[in-house]
């Protein structure tokens, strides 16, 4: 029995529903991936699944964009309702929870991968289907890094508990369990650096069609950078800049496109994105537009939701004057008509709460490559990536050295990508106290890590809790 609960909260045995889902093969019975993974259309399905995770609540339907802005100094809370209050707080365990969705996703990654060595399928079938879910294995692990272990970039050793448990073959029955301890940090980042790897070869000639919603080279490497940056891999991070920005997904905008760009169902930028259909809505209590801000749209005269999470002033003092990103700033409604939100999320499907969420965009990897150049004391170069973002923004170049180009990147980058749920996670890996208008919450408080589900603890007896839970 206790195996069995194992499966189920670790998210270790999942076609059984899954499959319902997304295969009309026995629609109200339970499907084992056995059965289920016969042929190319069942493989194809199931990648769709893989995909589909990404979109909940716990993933990039709310919490890992919503969250990671909650926990730091660019929000505060509206006070117009309950939802996210804990972690606006920063109180002990209110944090990400993305623990099981994300290793239900991987365990279907890596049965695909099984089912790819057993079936008829042809090469470029495999590899394009290998390509995608070696993306994806490595996008899920690294967000179970950026919020359940310290980074390699900074680490308080005395709290330091590893990184998280490695999964590398899909489970099909409980004979094939195993109840792993955390790896090391270096051991998951290293499987991570496999799986991109991998990525990028096997998807070398998958062509950019379905980007950015489906995994590409260009996307591959655009993660990579996000990676290695916070590896502390700096010459890498410039490498796969190098790759994500010649290979064709995504379009850097202008000052004039800037806000309209915000406007698309599909962000120009966006090297990957979490697409959602008509039938996938979050609706009114957890959408990312919800959670943001009160306004439908832009003609909006009366609140539509509650607005939870709105603007610090330390986060509107970053806008210089002219800044055009300002104007994605606006008042709320209703109770928040005194309060600064986001508009990024303003129901750009044309349905309201119906937002794609853009995971990483080109302007990310400027910013990413920026810091690496900053880190390697190249200040030439890492003015050049800075003031790309500077200029567009309808801000004056700089050239700076030091400890005060190092700041300006951060300065930008916290602007550029306020609410995409970057501003936590980069405090974590550099090793920054989170200072907030209501009390500092210190870089070596036991509150900077998530805590492990504790139904995985209890279960797992290899599996070491984080420290202060």
């Amino acid at each position: 029995m206790r195996k069995i609960i194992y499966i189920v909260s670790s998210a270790l045995l999942l076609f059984s529903t899954s499959c319902e889902e997304i295969i009309e093969v026995n629609p109200k019975q339970s499907i084992d991936a056995t059965e289920a993974l016969t042929s190319p259309e069942a493989i194809e399905a199931a990648t769709n699944s893989v995909y589909s995770r990404l979109r909940l609540v716990s993933q990039y339907g709310r919490d890992m964009v919503a969250i990671p802005e909650v926990l730091s100094d660019n929000s505060i809370p509206a006070g117009t309702g309950i939802r996210l209050v804990g972690q606006a707080n920063n109180q002990a365990g209110a944090h990400l929870s993305n623990w099981q969705s994300a290793y239900y996703a991987i365990n279907e990654a890596n049965l695909i991968l099984r089912a790819l060595n057993e079936v008829d399928v042809n090469v470029e079938f495999r590899n394009r289907i290998e390509g995608q879910m070696r993306f994806l294995i490595g996008l899920y692990y690294h967000d179970l890094m950026r919020a359940y272990a310290y980074d390699p970039t900074a680490i308080i050793e005395a709290s330091n508990r590893g990184g998280v448990p490695l999964m590398t073959q899909g489970v099909r029955g409980t004979d094939e369990i195993e109840l792993a301890a955390r790896a090391s940090i270096e051991e998951v980042y290293s499987y991570i650096y496999t799986n991109l790897e991998s990525a990028q070869t096997l998807l070398q000639e998958t062509s950019n069609a379905r980007a950015p919603h489906y995994a590409t080279v260009g996307a591959a490497s655009a993660l990579f950078t996000r990676v290695a940056l916070y590896n502390g891999d700096y010459e890498r991070v410039i490498q796969e800049a190098e790759n994500a920005l010649s290979s064709g997904v995504g379009t850097f905008q202008s000052n004039e496109n800037y806000i309209s760009a915000w406007r698309q169902e599909v962000h120009p930028e966006s090297m990957f994105e979490v697409v959602f259909m008509t039938n996938e809505n979050i609706g009114q209590n957890e959408s990312l537009r919800a959670t943001f801000t009160t306004r439908f749209n832009e003609t909006t005269n009366t609140a539509t939701s509650q607005g939870l999470a709105v603007l610090s002033d330390d986060l509107l003092a970053q806008y210089d004057e002219g800044d055009v990103r300002r104007e994605l700033v606006w008042m709320g409604l209703g109770d928040n008509s005194d309060k600064y939100e986001i508009t990024k999320f303003f129901s750009r499907g044309g349905i309201n709460n119906l937002d794609n969420v853009p995971v990483i965009r080109v302007s990310e990897v400027y910013l990413n490559r920026a810091e690496a150049y900053a880190m390697l004391g190249m200040s030439a170069e890492a003015n050049a990536d800075l003031n790309v973002i500077r200029e567009r923004a309808g801000l004056d170049e700089v050239e700076l050295v030091g400890d005060e180009l190092l700041e300006e990147i951060l300065r930008q980058r916290r602007v550029e990508l306020a609410f995409e749920g970057h501003r936590s996670f980069d405090l974590k890996r550099l090793g920054r106290d989170i200072v907030k208008e209501s009390g500092v919450i210190p870089f070596d408080d036991f509150r900077t890590l998530a805590r492990i589900p504790i139904r995985e603890v209890d279960i797992n007896p290899n599996l070491e809790q984080n420290p202060g839970y």
